[in-house]
């Protein structure tokens, strides 16, 4: 453990940074799935995609986000999923569990409530915040502390989970900008989504190559890596538009994210051509 994580690196994790190291890149890998999506949904609903996480080309975590119907308040929703857990070995340096949840309305496609539960080492937070489309405003409690607070939103405001699903609808072209506005926290910032050519990506349970669309996303969010423009994704050119690779450099290290099963029902390439092999160990 001490050649794959150097002294100095491992103490700054334990120490207050392995938490705002996380929030970054889990932050920011929430963004570029932003980039990765009309009446129908782009999705099966019940889908279910798994993620690898390497930081160095260490594999260190795993991801599934998932999809399904539910019920809030009495009524039917959309609900999106996401877990993001470290591998066992990894916990002594950096422990993380994450968790995403974001209840939609099937028909507008808007944000009815969305939830994260973050714990990162020694970092917490969560919080809850409904959308109200009537008033347009938007309710943040920030638990276990019950703090509150509320702020104006757009017709079309988004948080960023529930962005993530309807970008899939977005059919992106080579080398053109997309610009949206997207919620972080209580405030709505601008997202930038540059496209640029169409790249052969390899994935560990296809044999063929899947024809991908390169991205750049920039935001004027906090996180460094995306101020910076050195994040990097591609997005498949099926009408899943799937996340399939992502890249990104950090102060940390390098960070990349690779789609490592497609679960779920379908007929398309990704069910019916997926190979058998070993299943993903989320331990």
């Amino acid at each position: 453990m001490k050649r794959l994580f150097p002294i100095r690196l491992r103490s700054r994790l334990r120490h207050g940074y392995g938490g705002q190291a996380w929030q970054a890149i889990l932050g920011g890998f929430l963004l570029l799935c932003a980039v990765a999506l009309a009446g129908e949904l782009p999705f099966p609903i019940g889908e279910e995609l798994i993620y690898n996480i390497t930081w160095n080309g260490i594999p260190i975590a795993w991801s599934k986000a998932v999809t399904e119907m539910d019920t809030f308040e009495g009524r039917p929703v959309l609900a999106m999923r996401i877990t993001v857990n470290t591998y066992s070995f990894f916990d002594p340096i950096c422990k993380v569990e994450d968790f995403y949840e974001g209840l939609i309305d099937p028909e507008t496609f808007l944000p009815i409530r969305f939830e994260q539960n973050l714990k990162q080492r020694n970092y917490r937070r969560h919080d809850i915040t409904t959308f109200n489309y009537q008033t347009l405003m938007a309710h943040n409690i920030h638990l276990p502390k019950g703090t509150t607070k509320d702020y104006k939103i757009e017709s079309v405001s988004r948080d960023i989970l529930s962005y993530m699903y309807f970008m899939r609808s977005v059919s992106l072209e080579e080398n053109k900008v997309t610009c949206d506005r997207v919620m972080s926290g209580a405030k709505i910032y601008d997202i930038f989504i540059k496209a640029f050519k169409i790249e052969p990506i390899d994935l560990p349970h296809y044999d063929r190559e899947i024809p991908c669309l390169t991205i750049k996303p920039e935001a004027m969010f906090d996180g460094l890596f995306v101020r910076k423009g050195k994040a990097t994704v591609w997005v498949s050119r099926d009408p899943r538009h799937l996340l399939t690779y992502a890249k990104v450099s950090t102060p940390f290290g390098r960070v990349s994210m690779t789609l490592h099963e497609v679960n779920g029902p379908g007929n398309d390439f990704w069910i019916t051509e997926k190979k058998d092999g070993d299943k993903q160990e989320n331990k």
